[in-house]
């Protein structure tokens, strides 16, 4: 049984503010451009982004996160994707004892989906505790029909803040789905 938590918040979004008041269509004022709704937005940016990650069972905003599992087979499955980082592999030994497995000993296979932790030679026999940093960064752009998906989500929610209305407001925009169905990871639940 493996248990990932998030231990680190995102920092910032893979969509701006200016982004979202230009697709919204917001006339903003003064510089920095601002609008009355922007605290609103920007829970919204966030809420979408939490919304797409949630469907693709993948990390779009850069956090940090521990792991603790048991290695099968030399790897880890690290439930996420992409990983950017891995901060420390540890274990607890037979005699209760804290143990840093190397990083020479280990490396992270982000052509996985979800990305993996794989040992060279041998995998320690307990259970492991991985602390990584994974989601879009420079180096793994974001792709454009994510943010496109994010977006549209948003307007979406923009548009139609009470939960009742002729359209089931809490669903994801078909037009969303379809441009986030092509990253979604099968975690088979």
């Amino acid at each position: 049984m493996s248990y990932l938590i998030k231990t680190v918040q995102p920092t910032s979004e893979p969509v701006t503010l200016a982004e979202a008041q230009l697709h919204l269509r917001l006339d903003t004022t003064g510089s920095p451009a601002s609008h009355p709704d922007d605290s609103l937005v920007q829970v919204l940016i966030s809420a979408s982004r939490e919304s797409a990650e949630n469907y693709i069972n993948s990390t779009i905003a850069e956090c940090g996160y521990t792991l603790k599992a048991e290695a099968e087979d030399l790897e880890i499955s690290l439930q996420t994707y992409p990983v950017t980082a891995i901060a420390s592999v540890t274990y607890q030994d037979a005699a209760g004892d804290v143990q840093t497995v190397l990083a020479t000993d280990y490396y992270v296979d982000n052509y996985a989906r979800p990305s993996r932790l794989v040992f060279k030679e041998t995998a320690p026999a307990y259970e492991v505790t991985v602390s990584f940093t994974a989601g879009y960064n420079n180096e793994f752009v974001c792709p454009a029909s994510v943010k496109a998906a994010i977006l549209l989500m948003l307007g979406n929610w923009y548009e139609n803040r009470e939960s009742v209305s002729n359209m089931q407001s809490y669903q994801r925009p078909q037009s969303a789905t379809y441009l986030l169905t092509p990253y979604r990871i099968d975690m088979g639940t």
